[in-house]
């Protein structure tokens, strides 16, 4: 998906809120401010907007000599995962379909994000997800091919949502236990994307092989993954990728494997999905 008018005002506002999350006096923020605005005039809007975040964030780490700009809002995010997880595991114990249960757990987690236009609160989201309707839902679909896959790559997106994938994973290899499944990981700090460091510390290799992607974007490019990250994404026979970054770099792959599940957070996204900010999607690429 490539940028729109308004993902540059997007990119321009998650610099201010980059500003707020490191707590900036004014003659910080303005600096960070005139060295966004001046990187934003020059993006080729012929790029996906995670390539633009890609130049933008990394910039402003250098400047600030800050590697991980949301370090603190990454572990403040994980811990109220950590709180909500109990809960999402009964409900997904008692449900009348776990896998289907799991899914929705793992969308649930899909609000804790730093760089769209609006925000949901999670612990709201955890009470109403199990039986909220999906925009586009091709879950049984998923589900059917995950019965017959072997191999399952999953896509990670957002810190703190890592451990609800981890709970979704755990639940599918409950019930498919010679499924292999790897769980691929951002190259290195970006936005509030989870990283290796973040997958082993919440014990993600107990279910799943982690796989640095290499990937340096806030969202999967082939293009830019490791060797190695595209022999395992090549070989697999099911990708489940989380997030509106992945869909993003990936709505154009045609790929009969790969499938999306998000919770739409941007009105450009709603738009090219053809949902409303808030729905939720489960959907094959076309």
């Amino acid at each position: 998906m490539l940028m729109k008018p308004e993902c540059f005002a997007c990119l321009y506002n998650q610099m201010l809120r980059v500003a707020k999350a490191l707590e900036c006096d004014d003659a910080c923020a303005t600096r960070i401010m005139e060295t966004s605005a001046a990187r934003i005039a020059r993006l080729n809007p012929r790029q996906t907007p995670p390539e633009a975040a890609a130049i933008l964030y990394p910039a402003l780490s250098t400047m600030l000599g800050v590697e991980d700009l949301y370090a603190r809002q990454k572990e403040e995010s994980i811990r109220k995962a950590r709180e909500l997880i109990p809960r999402v595991e009964e409900r997904i114990v008692s449900a009348s379909d776990p896998l289907e249960a799991a899914i929705r757990a793992a969308v649930a987690g899909n609000v804790i994000d730093f760089a769209t236009e609006v925000s949901f609160e999670l612990e709201e989201e955890i009470d109403g997800i199990f039986d909220a309707p999906f925009a586009i839902d091709e879950t049984e679909e998923f589900l059917g091919r995950l019965r017959k896959a072997r191999h399952l790559v999953v896509l990670g997106d957002n810190t703190g949502e890592h451990l609800f994938d981890k709970v979704m994973i755990r639940t599918f290899r409950e019930h498919f236990q010679d499924l292999e499944v790897d769980y691929f990981v951002r190259g290195r700090p970006i936005i509030n994307d989870v990283t290796v460091q973040e997958a082993r510390e919440a014990g993600m290799q107990e279910t799943a092989r982690i796989v640095d992607s290499g990937v340096d974007t806030p969202g999967f490019l082939y293009e830019r993954a490791s060797p190695e990250a595209r022999a395992i994404y090549d070989a697999a026979d099911l990708i489940l990728a989380k997030g509106m970054g992945n869909y993003e770099c990936m709505e154009d792959r045609p790929d009969d494997r790969l499938f999306f599940l998000f919770k739409v957070k941007c009105s450009v996204v709603a738009g090219k999905v053809g949902a409303q900010i808030g729905d939720l999607v489960c959907a094959r690429s076309r």
